[in-house]
């Protein structure tokens, strides 16, 4: 593997073309050195004057020692380092050099002494010798170091960003150290926070720890704090929950360290990131029955739909990760599904297939099932942005009821083992276009189920980070210094990261239970303005809230069950069972209705079905 210029600089070897420059200073800095200690040596060990048998010996053993120290320099690989980042070991592989050296030269000056029946030089010369050799080398390289330091600090940015860090732990120390070696990232550490009382009023590293945590807005203020740096790698949920918000006080930009499970090599500050909306959710990691999934998965042929959207493509990911025999991957988006493919397959080269597929056309379905047999059939190919599908009705029927129709068809005459719809909350009591025909989805999905198809349904909320949802657009605007735009200031939603939800979607198919609909635990509804103000908050950037109104479709509110579905307990985490024995079998006739005016983009035709066949559908 070739490995980059600053890789070699951290390991300590001398990068460039021209390393022998550097190289042949130090040589001829220690010859002089050696040759200067050698007198010294002399001086001191006979307090100024040299008894006349050994001063004629000065130059030969000045001559021997110089040819000893440089091989015993060379042979520790002094000369292959870069001395700015000398540390302990460093310093230690001196000693052993100079003790080297020293034990040679003595061992030299004995073996002379008895051959010719004199000696060179005293031994107390040899031991002040290997001592004054030892002091020189490392002051010399000390220097060498300090200058480099010196020349980093000149040279970085003038104005370093003041940065005050909560955590005075491990994280937080190793930070300090990594900041202080490195100028050239532009931080200066003006404090650090900390809730333990053992360490407020401490100094670590020669900064100072203040506390307790919830003192941070003052304590920034007093410090001219620019930007705050969460050093808690091994924070527990609830106490990242209280940090952060304690953080979004101040006003300040935060970035925030990964858990340590989620590090690939040493903890460092480049490693630190702006927070997240995730990491204001606060949802704890879900326990996966890893065995009941593999059992669904492992060694059989997966197929996705829609494999190239948020959900489909990380559902691949996760699914990738018990090992189909292979992972077919269908969707129109060519760009986004050559995409997807590429990355998957440099996991796994031989499992991943795709296919440019519209669920629209259902006899290209059926070339796909009959050359690949799938035993596992996830459906997420959906049309889910609300405005959009309310400007075009035709769409959602076409590729929400009737691109479902036509993989639930092919499914029966294929038989895999299992099918899954990915619904959404929506379709719940829906008042959009886009719910109403989820909601059909679901009702056709329990049809087939009734006819021999092994079915079920999973139903959740925004997933966090899916293309065209509020927190990439909140993002995006921020960077532009935009105002963010939120509907209603009482709007509320339910948010799962795409893998949480990706995970839970596995496992809820794992669940042997045909026929059911599966709804995930979501937590809490989160307040969207109170969401974006956070974002406002860590970010540090100021730009204003701005109030648009409700779009059409658009509900202030969201549930993942109607009153008349009673929720059940199931064995998995965060997973439960809606009893869909009161679900409302379709009527085909009107479906049938419903997609040919689709077809025929007939707008005020497609609402009137859609209340027809979804008694709950009301419009605002």
């Amino acid at each position: 593997m070739r490995t980059t210029a600053r890789a070699r600089v951290s390991s300590g070897i001398y990068p460039g073309r021209h390393a022998w420059l550097p190289t042949t200073l130090y040589v001829a800095l220690d010859t002089l050195t050696i040759i200067a200690s050698t007198v010294l040596a002399y001086w001191a060990r006979f307090g100024g004057s040299v008894f006349p048998e050994f001063q004629e010996n000065i130059g030969i053993v000045s001559a021997v020692a110089t040819l000893v120290f440089i091989m015993s320099l060379t042979a520790s690989g002094l000369y292959r380092h870069v001395w700015r980042y000398a540390g302990v070991s460093t310093y230690m592989r001196i000693f052993s050099s100079a003790l080297l050296g020293t034990t040679i030269l003595a061992v030299l000056n004995l073996t002379v002494s008895t051959s010719s029946g004199g000696r060179y030089a005293p031994l107390g010369v040899i031991a002040l010798l290997g001592v004054f050799e030892l002091l020189s080398s490392v002051a010399l390289r000390a220097y060498s170091r300090m200058s480099a330091h010196v020349q980093e600090v000149t040279s970085a940015p003038h104005q370093a960003k003041r940065v005050l860090v909560v955590g005075a732990g491990d994280a937080g120390s190793i930070m300090l150290r990594d900041v202080t070696a490195h100028p050239e990232y532009g931080i200066k550490v003006v404090g650090f926070l900390d809730d333990d009382p053992s360490k407020i009023g401490r100094i670590l590293r020669g900064i100072r720890v203040y506390g307790p945590i919830e003192h941070l807005p003052e304590t920034a203020k007093r410090l001219n704090a620019d930007e705050i740096y969460v050093a808690m790698p091994s924070m527990k949920t609830p106490q990242q929950l209280r940090i952060l918000d304690i953080c979004a006080t101040s006003d300040l930009p935060t970035q925030i360290s990964p858990p340590f499970s989620q590090f690939t090599g040493d903890f460092n500050t480049r490693a630190f990131r702006r927070v997240a909306a995730e990491d204001l959710l606060g949802r704890e990691p879900v326990s996966l029955n890893l065995g009941q999934i593999a059992r669904t998965i492992t060694d059989k042929v997966v197929l996705i739909t829609g494999a190239a959207g948020s959900i489909g493509s990380e559902i691949a990911r996760q699914a990738l990760l018990f090992g189909p025999r292979r992972l077919v991957l269908l969707d129109v988006d060519e760009s986004r599904l050559y995409e997807t493919y590429l990355e998957l397959r440099e996991k796994n080269p031989t499992s991943p297939t795709m296919s440019i597929c519209n669920l629209r056309n259902a006899h290209k379905l059926q070339t796909v099932f009959a050359e690949h047999r799938p035993d596992l059939v996830i459906h997420a190919a959906a049309y889910k942005h609300v405005p959009l599908m309310e400007i075009c009705p035709d769409e959602a029927i076409l590729t929400n009821v009737l691109g479902t129709l036509n993989v639930l068809e092919v499914c029966k005459k294929f038989k895999p083992e299992r099918f899954v719809l990915i619904s959404t909350d929506k379709a719940v009591e829906p008042t959009s276009v886009m719910g109403a025909s989820k909601a059909i989805a679901e009702q056709l999905t329990f049809e087939a189920c009734r006819h021999g198809v092994p079915a079920c349904a999973v139903r959740f909320g925004n997933v966090l980070g899916s293309r065209g949802s509020v927190v990439p657009i909140f993002e995006a605007r921020l960077s532009n210094h935009e105002s963010l735009q939120v509907t209603h200031p009482d709007m509320t939603r339910y948010f799962m990261t795409i893998a949480e939800a990706s995970r839970l979607v596995l496992q809820a198919q794992a669940l042997d239970a045909n026929g059911h609909l599966f709804v995930l635990d979501m937590g809490e509804p989160v307040k969207i303005v109170d969401l974006a103000a956070k974002m406002i908050s860590l970010s540090g950037i100021r730009v204003p809230i701005e109030f648009t109104g409700l779009r059409p479709g658009e509900k202030l509110y969201e549930i993942l069950h109607s009153p008349t579905e009673h929720l059940l307990p199931t064995t998995a985490e965060k997973v439960l069972a809606v009893n869909t024995s009161s679900t409302l079998s379709p009527n085909r006739a009107l479906i049938d209705q419903l997609m040919e005016a689709g077809e025929q983009r007939s707008l005020g035709e497609i609402r009137r079905l859609l209340e027809s066949i979804v008694p709950e559908f009301h419009q605002p």
